[in-house]
C-alpha cells in the first residue's frame, strides 16, 4: 500500500504542442524594422501620409507583418526571455542575503513574509526582480495588479499557517493549496512572459497520475501554473557570503516544452536536500544531493571558482558532472570531485544548485536533465502528488501516518512535512522578496 511513495522511477518522452519558442522570424529584428519604419513614416510629408492612408498600411507596404499577431508570439516570447536573462546577466544581483536566528526563525520567516503584503512593495519588488522594464515612473505594475498579488500572498500565508497549526492527515491539501496562491505572485514578479494575473491560465500545469502515483508535467501536457512557475525563472540565482551568479537556463526552458515526464515521488523527493539522509535510510538509495562548496582561486589571469563536490565519502557519478559541467576542468580530491570554473563563464553552466535552510549549496544530480527545475518547482510537484493521495486515497494515507503499513514510508513521509513546513517561508521568500533568508 503506497509503496509507490519511495519508488523512484522516471520516464521522458518527447513530445510537444503549440510552439512555446521560435527563433523565425528574429523578433527583434521586426522591432528594429518597425521603428526604421516610424521613423520614415514621421518624415514623410502630411500629404504622403494621407495617400498611405495609416502607418500600419506603410508597415505592410514595407513588408512588415503586424507584430501583435498571435501567431508571432514564440518568436516574441524567444526575444523576451533572451533579453531579460542578458540584463540579468549583466547586472548586479540586486537580492541581499538575510541571516536569521534560530530561535526567532519561525516568527521572523512569517513576519517578512507578511511585509509582502503591501502594494507599494509588490511593485518596488517587480522592478527589483524583473530587469527587463522601462525605467519611466511608471513602468512595472499598476496598483490595481499589485492589490491581486497582495491577495494571493495574504491567502497563501494564512493557507500556510492553517497546514502547519493543523495535523498531518491534511496538512498536504493546505500547503500545496498555500503554494499555489504564493505562485501566482511569484510568477508575476519574475516571468518574463506574465505581466497580470489575469494573464495566467486556470490549469495546474501538471497532472497527478493516480493509477503509478506519479507526476506528469511538461512537453504536451496543459499549460498552466506549473509550467508558467518553471518559466518565471530565466536565471537561477546562486548566491553565498563572496559567490553570486546567475546560471542561463534559456536551453532549459526551452527543452521543458519539448520533453513530457512521468516521475514519482521517491525521485523528487531524493532532490531534496533536507531530505538527503533520512532518503538513504528509508529508501536503502543514495540521495541526489550532495554537498557544494564555492570558493575562489589563486589565478592571476582572471577570477576562478573552485566547486568541491561530496563529502568526501560519496560524491556524484561523472555522467552527472559531465553533463552539469561540461567544458569544464574535472578533478578529483580527498574523496571530492573538485570543477574549476572561471566567473566569467559561470552563467554557462548546466549545474542544477539548490541551497538548505541553512544556506548551504548541494549539487543535485539532475534526472530531468537538460532541464533544471527551481527547487520550489520540485516540491510544487510534490505537494501535489501528496495532497491527491490524501484527497482520494484517504484509507491508505491514514495506514501511513499511523505506521501501519511501512514505518520507512511513514518516516519519509513525516521528515518531508515537517522539513517542508520549515522551509516553506524561505521557498517564498526567495523567489518573491528581495532578501534570500536563511537560518544560523
Amino acid at each position: 500500500m503506497l509503496e509507490e511513495i519511495s519508488q523512484d522511477i522516471i520516464t521522458c518522452t518527447p513530445a510537444s504542442n503549440q510552439p512555446m519558442f521560435s527563433i523565425d522570424p528574429d523578433y527583434e529584428s521586426l522591432l528594429q524594422k518597425k521603428s526604421g519604419i516610424l521613423e520614415e513614416w514621421k518624415a514623410l510629408k502630411p500629404d504622403a501620409q494621407r495617400k498611405i492612408g495609416n502607418l500600419r498600411a506603410f508597415e505592410i507596404e514595407k513588408a512588415l507583418p503586424d507584430i501583435k499577431d498571435p501567431g508571432l508570439l514564440p518568436s516574441k516570447n524567444t526575444y523576451l526571455l533572451h533579453k531579460e536573462i542578458k540584463r540579468r546577466l549583466s547586472r548586479e544581483d540586486p537580492l541581499s542575503l538575510l541571516p536569521i536566528e534560530p530561535l526567532d526563525f519561525d516568527d521572523a520567516t512569517l513576519e517578512l513574509a507578511e511585509s509582502l503584503e503591501n502594494t507599494a512593495e509588490i511593485r518596488e519588488l517587480y522592478k527589483i526582480r524583473k530587469a527587463s522594464i522601462g525605467s519611466s515612473p511608471n513602468a512595472g505594475i499598476s496598483a490595481e495588479e499589485a492589490a491581486k498579488i497582495k491577495n494571493c500572498f495574504n491567502q497563501g500565508r494564512e493557507l500556510f499557517l492553517s497546514g502547519r497549526n493543523g495535523s498531518l492527515m491534511v496538512k498536504p491539501l493546505n500547503f500545496f493549496y498555500a503554494l499555489t496562491a504564493y505562485t501566482y505572485g511569484v510568477i508575476i514578479l519574475n516571468s518574463p512572459f506574465r505581466y497580470r494575473k489575469d494573464m495566467l491560465p486556470g490549469s495546474h500545469g501538471m497532472a497527478y497520475l493516480p493509477a503509478s502515483i506519479q507526476a506528469q508535467f511538461g512537453g504536451d501536457s496543459a499549460r498552466g501554473t506549473f509550467s508558467d512557475l518553471v518559466s518565471a525563472f530565466p536565471t537561477h540565482l546562486v548566491k553565498t557570503p563572496g559567490i553570486s551568479f546567475n546560471i542561463d537556463c534559456s536551453n532549459s526552458l526551452m527543452r521543458f516544452y519539448e520533453n513530457r515526464f512521468d516521475v514519482s515521488l521517491g525521485t523528487l523527493l531524493s532532490m531534496i536536500p533536507e531530505m538527503a539522509d533520512y532518503y538513504k535510510l528509508t529508501t536503502g538509495s543514495q540521495s541526489r544531493c550532495f554537498p557544494l562548496e564555492i570558493s575562489s582561486t589563486n589565478n592571476i589571469r582572471s577570477v576562478t571558482w573552485e566547486f568541491q563536490i561530496g563529502n568526501g565519502e560519496t560524491r556524484p557519478s561523472s555522467a552527472s558532472i559531465e553533463q552539469a559541467f561540461r567544458g569544464f576542468q574535472v578533478d578529483e580530491r580527498h574523496g571530492k570531485t573538485i570543477v574549476t570554473v572561471p566567473a566569467a563563464n559561470s552563467s554557462k553552466l548546466n549545474a542544477t544548485i539548490y541551497t538548505d535552510l541553512r544556506g548551504k549549496l548541494w549539487f543535485v544530480e539532475n534526472p530531468f536533465f537538460p532541464i533544471m527545475l527551481p527547487e520550489i518547482s520540485v516540491h510544487f510537484l510534490i505537494t501535489s502528488i501528496f495532497s491527491n493521495i490524501m484527497r482520494y486515497r484517504p484509507d491508505e494515507w491514514g495506514s501511513v501516518l499511523l505506521n501501519e503499513v511501512s514505518s520507512n514510508i511513514s518516516l519519509l513521509t513525516r521528515h518531508y512535512f515537517s522539513s517542508f513546513q520549515r522551509k516553506f517561508m524561505l521557498l517564498v521568500l526567495r523567489s518573491s522578496s528581495r532578501f534570500i533568508p536563511y537560518t544560523l
